[in-house]
């Protein structure tokens, strides 16, 4: 039986061995600094383009827009890191997770989905992932800025 280390490593490598394609620029801006969500939710119409169009938003997101950042680091892993210290103690990350870029930087992996990145720039990053259920088409867009 592997103990939990031998796992924990084995999904290091296996998350950092998935980036071996991904490009030096993309990787800077993802890294860079913290993102902030502007919004996310769900639209049905996926062949709109427009991304700030949403049928309903994602409430759980409500009130993380201003308390908290999503940090991309370098070495495949990130957290929700709180903004605010609400007292004098320092606050560690909260919410670690794993992430990759996949299939040339097309695609990031993150929060355990696979999500197409539509805009990566200095200050915009906007991803999506489409979802089936019957014949039911939506589309779940997450917005971040800086």
């Amino acid at each position: 039986m592997l103990s939990k280390w031998t796992i924990l490593a084995i999904s290091i490598s296996l998350t950092l061995g998935g980036c071996h394609n991904t490009s030096r620029h993309d990787m800077d801006l993802l890294t860079s600094s913290p993102w902030k969500y502007e919004k996310a939710g769900f639209n049905t119409e996926t062949e709109d383009e427009d991304a700030a169009s949403f049928n309903a938003l994602d409430p759980r997101i409500i009130g993380f827009e201003k308390d908290y950042a999503i940090v991309f680091r370098t070495d495949g892993t990130g957290a929700l890191k709180e903004t605010h210290t609400r007292n004098k103690h320092h606050n560690p990350d909260s919410l670690p997770f794993f992430w990759s870029f996949q299939n040339n930087d097309s695609v990031l992996y993150f929060q355990d989905q696979y999500y197409k990145v539509q805009t990566l720039t200095n200050d915009r990053l906007i991803i999506y992932a489409d979802q089936r259920l019957g014949s039911d088409h939506s589309r779940y867009t997450i917005i971040l800025g800086h």
